[in-house]
């Protein structure tokens, strides 16, 4: 057996994982969700002894897994590529050392973990960890900081393809420079409940041209849910679907040029100002390509412009969020070209103002 995954860990006794590790000398792929009690110092040690080469390791909610243990681990298993680690309370300065020193990482999520300046530092200033890195998430991460996240966001260049920094409150619009100076191949961006960034900070990131920096990252998701309500405007999102903002020089390396245009996945929840003035340009620029869509709690969305969306969108598109979106109403839900398709899912229309319970 080469994997193990446990999407529920909660009602297994450290012994149990242990011996069952034991007996896995070839696994390289273990997932452990709400591991609780069951991987602390025994199931690590246990690991440590097996010699099984790990390339996946994730493990979220393990208030057993020591700072100690967690070092040890990673410095164990060489040819980790691939690093998830979720609310373990315990983890800290020798874990982040660790992680400095690994070389083969092209996976890190870090999420809700109690990390000083010191330690993030450690990744921050470690450039071999981060040169090959394909995905990073640092996630609700106490101590993360604008400086801190642009030193990172350097060391991980164009290398760099997903980014999620949502729920970090110590975030504002300084580290978007870093993104547009370093991580020119960036296709997924994350940022939902980061407060203090702007409007202002959010133009600034996707116009182009502008002088002495390179064009923008040409996103297929975008995440700006729970920001503050004027952060996302119609601009921000027609700046960052402009075709304008993927027009490189002849010097510009192949590699560089997306190979497709159009959002993918696009989250707005909370905005105020966006309106369906937003839904034109999405219809205009990723209708072949839109596959879900956030607009809950955006009050100047209308019936007509969803129902102009739904219309002229491929039947790729396979969920709308309008969660708060009381001004919809069954003229939408009722009337839109895909109303009996149920490859599209309207996730929020859970009632009809006409009072009878909507299926969708």
């Amino acid at each position: 057996m080469e994997t193990l995954e446990i999407v529920d860990c909660s009602g297994i006794p450290q012994d149990v994982l242990a011996r069952t590790i034991n007996d896995l000398q070839y696994l390289q792929y273990l997932l452990l969700t709400h591991a609780g009690r069951a991987f602390g110092p025994k199931s690590v040690e246990t690991l440590i002894e097996s010699k099984a080469n790990l390339c996946c390791l994730s493990v979220s909610g393990a208030y057993l897994f020591t700072d100690d243990d967690a070092g040890r681990l990673l410095r164990a298993n060489p040819g980790l590529q691939s690093l998830k680690v979720d609310t373990c309370p315990l983890v800290g300065p020798n874990f982040m050392k660790s992680v400095g020193a690994s070389t083969g990482l092209l996976e890190l999520s870090l999420h809700e973990l109690t990390l000083s300046s010191g330690d993030l530092q450690e990744l921050a200033m470690s450039g071999d960890a981060l040169r090959n890195m394909k995905s990073l998430t640092l996630r609700s991460i106490a101590g993360l900081t604008d400086e801190l996240l642009v030193q990172v966001l350097k060391a991980s260049g164009e290398s760099l393809e997903s980014l999620d920094v949502s729920h970090n409150h110590d975030l504002s619009d300084a580290f978007l420079s870093g993104i547009r100076q370093f991580n020119t191949r960036l296709r997924s961006l994350a940022m939902s409940s980061v407060k203090d960034v702007t409007s202002t900070g959010l133009v600034t990131l996707f116009s182009y041209p502008l002088e002495g920096l390179p064009p923008p990252p040409k996103l297929k998701l975008l995440e700006l849910g729970s920001c503050d309500h004027q952060a996302v405007t119609d601009e921000v999102i027609a700046l960052v679907t402009s075709r304008e903002s993927v027009k490189y020089n002849d010097t510009a390396p192949i590699s560089l040029v997306p190979s497709g245009r159009g959002l993918a996945h696009l989250d707005v929840q909370g905005s105020s100002l966006v309106t369906d003035f937003m839904l034109e340009t999405l219809v205009e620029t990723s209708s072949s390509t839109l596959v879900e869509l956030n607009v809950s709690y955006c009050p100047l969305i209308t019936d007509k412009g969803l129902g102009y969306l739904v219309s002229k969108a491929g039947n790729q598109l396979a969920r709308i969020h309008v969660w708060g979106c009381a001004q919809l109403s069954d003229e939408f839900f009722d009337g839109h070209r895909r109303i009996n398709d149920r490859t599209l899912e309207i996730a929020g229309a859970w009632m009809k103002k006409s009072g009878m319970r909507s299926l969708r």
